[in-house]
């Protein structure tokens, strides 16, 4: 007895001492420059500074009280849930297509998966070239169809930039979400669905109960990562809109950038950034509530 327990504290030991380095590592490149942005957000650095006066939560009071911000934070979760929603939704309709067998399937397998391989500036500049007023081949193919009379400024128009953001990126990365999907569908025992098919489950009863269990942790697994990615996504709404017009598509991740490198306001810029992770927090937090309520089901 002694002797196994002996050797249960060596292997918990050996355990500890092998995943040490790579805790000090994500320690050290994670946590210090969230200590660091979180040092800076309590203070008023300007340009050319490298710290600033002590203000305490003064940039997390401006913040909260702010029309940019609070503007930049509703963008934030219509870009994030309007994104996911999509993705999430296109990307299981394709999966289950994709997992029947039909002529040409590995050709349609890669045209659909092609546009999460495409480098996300060459997406962006391709579709901002599409998306043209006057030269995009968009608003050329609805006029040439008769659906409108004169062309759309898909993104100079308050109302159509974020909806133009939005295609974008669910065009962009709802290949993912057909991967992650596919892989599990993939996976179901065949066995199931005949035998549900001998019993005479109808087509939508074998769905809700065979698949729709198998697929349900990889879907909300992935709704996680994808909502969390959303959340920080910069560099397409930026180079799409630059935030613009008059901040109908400024999220969280545009509004750090520009209050740090237009206004050079690095204080209230990383007050916005603590605020950010502090919602993914928050996000996690309820994912996982939801996961373990549904595991004490089980």
């Amino acid at each position: 007895m002694a002797d196994s327990k002996t050797a249960l504290a060596g292997d918990r030991l050996l355990a500890y001492a092998t995943l040490a380095p790579s805790a000090f590592l994500l320690l050290l490149l994670a946590g210090a420059p969230t200590i660091t942005v979180f040092f800076t957000s309590m203070q008023d650095v300007g340009m050319g500074d490298t710290s600033g006066p002590f203000v305490g939560l003064e940039n997390f009071a401006w913040a909260l009280t702010e029309p940019t911000f609070l503007t930049a934070l509703w963008n934030t979760f219509v870009w994030v849930f309007g994104s996911v929603a999509l993705e999430m939704l296109l990307g299981l309709g394709l999966a289950l297509l994709l997992n029947k067998s039909f002529q040409f399937r590995g050709a349609a397998r890669a045209v659909i998966l092609a546009p999460y391989l495409v480098p996300t500036v060459v997406a962006v500049l391709t579709w901002r070239y599409m998306l043209h007023d006057i030269v995009g081949i968009i608003n050329a193919t609805l006029t040439g169809i008769g659906l409108i009379s004169q062309p759309l400024l898909w993104l100079n128009s308050q109302s159509l930039a974020m909806v133009s953001v939005i295609m974008v990126g669910v065009w962009k990365f709802f290949p993912f979400a057909v991967i992650a999907i596919l892989g599990i569908l993939q996976s179901i025992p065949q066995e199931q669905y005949e035998a549900a098919k001998i019993d005479g489950a109808s087509s939508f009863q074998q769905f809700w109960r065979i698949t729709l269990p198998y697929v349900m942790p990889v879907f909300l697994l992935t709704t996680l990562l994808r909502t969390i990615w959303s959340f920080n996504k910069f560099e397409i709404i930026y180079l799409m809109t630059g935030g613009g017009p008059l901040d109908a598509t400024t999220t969280l991740p545009v509004l750090v950038y520009l209050k740090a490198f237009s206004d050079f306001e690095f204080g209230r810029a990383a007050a916005i950034a603590i605020i950010t992770l502090a919602i993914l927090c928050v996000l996690l937090a309820i994912y996982f509530f939801f996961i373990k309520r549904a595991e004490a089901r089980q």
